[in-house]
């Protein structure tokens, strides 16, 4: 009797692997709006070429508040300079000016170009409303002092050896600076909110 033996498989032609991949072929073909998942704006991101308009959302924010305190430097540190006003008032106009600016114009624009429930880190006080605007008009103030003290620090130094000059006041350094310290007080809002997360976190899994 003759022993039979596996039945050798037909070899697979080129249309055979192509038809493999009909499938996905015709799902690109197909693709519309109503049966295409939507994709989100951070993963879009990564497949566009890097340019100004593509810069981190952290840095553009950043360059916006850098812009309206140079703004208010620019109008009433310079503009309103000549009239005499002490440097006390001055200071308490220009961080009163700067706290609507950051309430208004300024976190307003956040929210309509951050990513959905994202825009609560760029912001000291994300919430609306006139508690919120009081907040940010006292939090403009904070940030306008501390940034006449970094002008001072910066001052004892460069005069230290008693050779070097005072540094002008000007839109440029005064947005950096206000703009820095905002930046810098966001940082601590984030660590601090982790660490209460973590607590709590840990507070519910001993209970």
């Amino acid at each position: 009797m003759a022993r039979k033996g596996k039945q050798r498989e037909p070899d697979r032609t080129a249309a055979d692997y192509y038809e493999l991949k009909s499938n996905a072929v015709d799902e690109l073909i197909n693709a519309n709006v109503t049966n295409t998942k939507e994709v989100s704006k951070k993963e879009l991101r990564k497949y566009r070429s890097r340019s100004i308009r593509n810069i981190s959302e952290g840095v553009k924010y950043f360059l916006v508040k850098w812009w309206f305190a140079g703004v208010v430097c620019w109008f009433f540190l310079i503009g309103l300079g000549q009239y005499g006003i002490a440097a006390l008032d001055m200071m308490l106009i220009m961080g009163l000016v700067t706290g609507v600016l950051w309430d208004l114009p300024v976190n307003i624009f956040i929210r309509l170009k951050a990513e959905k429930r994202d825009y609560d880190r760029y912001m000291m006080f994300p919430k609306t409303g006139v508690p919120a605007g009081i907040l940010n008009a006292l939090y403009g103030i904070v940030l306008v002092f501390l940034t006449a003290q970094t002008y001072a620090l910066v001052d004892m130094a460069l005069t230290a050896d008693g050779k070097g000059t005072i540094l002008s006041v000007g839109p440029i350094l005064f947005g950096i600076f206000t703009a820095g310290w905002d930046w810098i007080f966001l940082k601590c809002k984030k660590l601090a909110s982790g660490i209460l997360a973590d607590a709590k976190k840990k507070a519910q899994n001993q209970r």
